[in-house]
C-alpha cells in the first residue's frame, strides 16, 4: 500500500512538472512575440473578472435565447444519448475484457486531465499571459479557466439531479437514484472528466489556428472520455453527453464577446463587477 501511495504521489509530481515545462516556453514565446505589456495589471484582472461573471450569466440565460435550430441540437444530443443506453453493457464488457498494462498506461490520462490539474493548467496559462504582457495568451488562459469552472458546475448539477448509478455499482444501466449528494456511486451522468476535458480542450483548441494544436487537444479530450469507460467509472451514454456539454461550454466562452448580450423578456441584462461591488444592469432599449 505504501509503495502504491508513493507511486501515485510521484505521478502527481510528474504532472505538475509537465505543466510547468509547458508554461515556460509559452511565456518565452509571448515575450519574444513583441507582446505589449499591460499598463495596469490590476485593471486587467478586474476586466477579466467582469468577463468571467458576464460569461457565467450568459451561460445561465442562454436557453432563453435558443432558437429552433438550437433546440433541435439539444433534441439530437438527447436522442443520441438515449440510443447509447442500448449498447452501454456491450461497451462496458468490451472495455473490461481489454484491460492490460499497455492500455493501463494509455488510459491513465484521466488522472491528470479532465480534473483539477486542468484548472492548474488554465490558471498557469493565464498567469503566463499576464506576466509576459501577452493579451492573447492571457485570454486563452481566461477562457480555459472559465470553461473549466462552468463545465464543472453544469456537470455537477446535472449529476445530482439525475442520480444515475455508475457501472461499477451494478449491471443495470437504467438505475437512477436522484439527489444523492454525498454518494459518488450515483453521479454517473454526465461524465465530469469528459465534460471538463472537452470544455478546456475546446477553449484551448479554438485559441490557436493550427491543425496539430487542435488535434492534440481534441484527441486528449477524447482519450479522457474513453479512459472513464475503461476504468469502469462511466457508461458510454455518460461520456457522450459530457463531450457535448463540454464542447458547448468551451465554444460559448471563446465566442462570448461576439454574441448578442443576453435578453430575457425582451430586456437586455449585463452583470456589473467592480472592486468593491457587484450589480446587474438592465437596458430598456
Amino acid at each position: 500500500m505504501r509503495n502504491q501511495n508513493l507511486m501515485i504521489k510521484s505521478k502527481e509530481i510528474q504532472t505538475v512538472i509537465l505543466i510547468i515545462l509547458f508554461l515556460i516556453p509559452l511565456t518565452v514565446f509571448a515575450r519574444n512575440a513583441n507582446a505589449t505589456p499591460e499598463s495596469d495589471s490590476t485593471s486587467v484582472i478586474v476586466q477579466d473578472a467582469t468577463h468571467f461573471v458576464e460569461t457565467g450569466f450568459g451561460l445561465l440565460v442562454a436557453p432563453f435565447m435558443f432558437d429552433r435550430q438550437d433546440w433541435a441540437r439539444v433534441a439530437l444530443a438527447a436522442g443520441g444519448t438515449a440510443l447509447l443506453f442500448t449498447v452501454d453493457k456491450k461497451v462496458k464488457d468490451f472495455a473490461l475484457r481489454n484491460q492490460n498494462k499497455p492500455n493501463d498506461r494509455l488510459f491513465y490520462i484521466d488522472h491528470f486531465y479532465g480534473n483539477f490539474y486542468s484548472l492548474i493548467l488554465s490558471s498557469g496559462i493565464y498567469g503566463a499571459g499576464l506576466l509576459s504582457g501577452s493579451s492573447k495568451i492571457r485570454k486563452m488562459g481566461l477562457h480555459a479557466a472559465e470553461a473549466f469552472l462552468y463545465s464543472v458546475t453544469i456537470s455537477g448539477t446535472v449529476k445530482v439531479l439525475l442520480g444515475r448509478r455508475r457501472p461499477y455499482g451494478g449491471e443495470n444501466q437504467l438505475f437512477f437514484k436522484p439527489f444523492q449528494i454525498a454518494k459518488d456511486k450515483y453521479k454517473a451522468l454526465p461524465s465530469t472528466h469528459t465534460t471538463v476535458g472537452f470544455a478546456v480542450s475546446t477553449a484551448l483548441a479554438k485559441s490557436v489556428d493550427n491543425i496539430f494544436w487542435k488535434i492534440f487537444w481534441y484527441g486528449s479530450a477524447g482519450l479522457v472520455g474513453a479512459s472513464r469507460i475503461y476504468h469502469n467509472m462511466h457508461w458510454l451514454s455518460d461520456v457522450f453527453p459530457g463531450a457535448v456539454i463540454g464542447y458547448y461550454v468551451g465554444d460559448f466562452v471563446v465566442d462570448f464577446d461576439k454574441k448578442e448580450k443576453p435578453r430575457i423578456f425582451g430586456k437586455r441584462f449585463q452583470p456589473w463587477f467592480g472592486v468593491n461591488a457587484v450589480g446587474l444592469r438592465v437596458y430598456l432599449d
